[in-house]
């Protein structure tokens, strides 16, 4: 289908073909200039004492927990709504997913449960910072302190989001970030893991670089794989971060249209915004009555949409868990309202009206 408004187009354009010229005719393909100067501005955004890249945020999570020392057998706390990859690292890992349930109004995990959950298998607290705001750290942190367990921060989405002015992915142990093409700011592919801990950035530049501490030598110390990436997605991703400014400016005045076509439909809520993290719009999320019918609609009007995310729970391939779907209800509620619109930085006034003329006609014509 010709979509009139898809959900995502990348911004991307000159100043990041001007850079990956400059990877071609400097034949430094793989992690070099670009690569140091992208960590260097991350480091200079985030306030983060270490940092190293990895191939995706699926694979960020991954040698993050390994790094923070997830065995086999140990268990992890997950928010119930969130992309698969939060509970999938975990497994592979070596650990168990333990699903929690989230806050109605924010999508984020929601912290008044932890403590029934823990275990004295539980070795994380694993929060996701969803859909462009914070989750709430302060107790997710005296929570961990008090059972001496280790939290570490999907913000997969949380580029430029910061808790009560701490960047997310930097307030627990450790901390990821992905730079997919749907993120804020993107490689195509590509993420970072963040630290503040010295022991456990040492351990992150070893499991990253196939056990050494730097490329050039074949003595390998330790057991690692190969999490790098190349100075082509850096040098893309070294243009995006020049750019962030314009790109939350832009994705800001979208959100802000949005709410103010559709602030006034009563079958319409948005999720809120709590006051402890600032909002960069990752989606413009809404819960609704009648989703199905009114995605359908959508489609049929050209519209391309996305729902929340499907419940960890009710993954087929989480079904050895053993979880009932009445276990999560305010997880199973926000998927059944939850419905995501395109905000990408490119996106037009006319189509931005088109998308809520739509969806205002939708629900008047019943």
């Amino acid at each position: 289908m010709g979509y009139k408004v898809p959900q995502l187009v990348p911004f991307v354009g000159d100043e990041e073909l001007a850079n990956l010229k400059q990877v071609i005719q400097k034949q430094w393909l793989t992690e070099g200039p670009f690569a140091e100067e992208f960590v260097s501005l991350i480091k200079d955004k985030t306030g983060a004492k270490y940092a190293v890249l990895a191939n995706n945020g699926t694979l960020a999570l991954f040698i993050a927990l390994k790094a923070i020392g997830i065995k086999d057998g140990d268990e992890i706390i997950i928010p119930n709504i969130t992309f698969i990859a939060s509970a999938t690292s975990a497994y592979f890992a070596g650990a168990t997913p333990v699903f929690v349930d989230v806050d109605p109004n924010t999508l984020n995990i929601d912290v008044t449960q932890l403590e029934k959950l823990i275990t004295s298998k539980t070795k994380a607290i694993m929060p996701v910072h969803v859909y462009g705001q914070a989750a709430d750290m302060d107790p997710i942190l005296d929570i961990a302190k008090k059972y001496n367990i280790k939290v570490i921060e999907d913000a997969a989405q949380g580029y430029g989001v910061e808790y009560k002015g701490k960047h997310t992915g930097t307030i627990g142990d450790v901390g990821t970030i992905s730079f997919f093409a749907d993120k804020t700011v993107t490689c195509g592919e590509g993420a970072v893991v963040l630290t503040n801990n010295e022991e456990i950035y040492n351990t992150l530049k070893l499991l990253r670089n196939q056990g050494r501490p730097n490329s050039g030598t074949f003595i390998h110390p330790f057991l690692g794989m190969n999490f790098r990436m190349t100075d082509l997605q850096c040098a893309v991703g070294v243009a995006q971060l020049k750019k962030f400014d314009k790109i939350i400016q832009l994705k800001t005045k979208n959100y802000d249209l949005y709410y103010e076509k559709l602030k006034n439909v009563k079958e319409i809520s948005f999720v809120e915004i709590e006051e402890y993290s600032n909002f960069i719009p990752f989606r413009v999320n809404i819960k609704v009555d009648k989703k199905e019918e009114l995605i359908q609609y959508l489609e049929e009007n050209k519209i391309q949409t996305r729902t929340f995310f499907y419940p960890l729970h009710r993954q087929p391939c989480f079904e050895y868990l053993k979880y009932k779907i009445d276990d999560f209800p305010i997880s199973n509620r926000v998927f059944n309202e939850g419905l995501s619109l395109a905000i990408f930085p490119g996106l037009e006034v006319e189509q931005i009206e088109l998308v809520t003329d739509t969806i205002i006609e939708f629900f008047n014509k019943d």
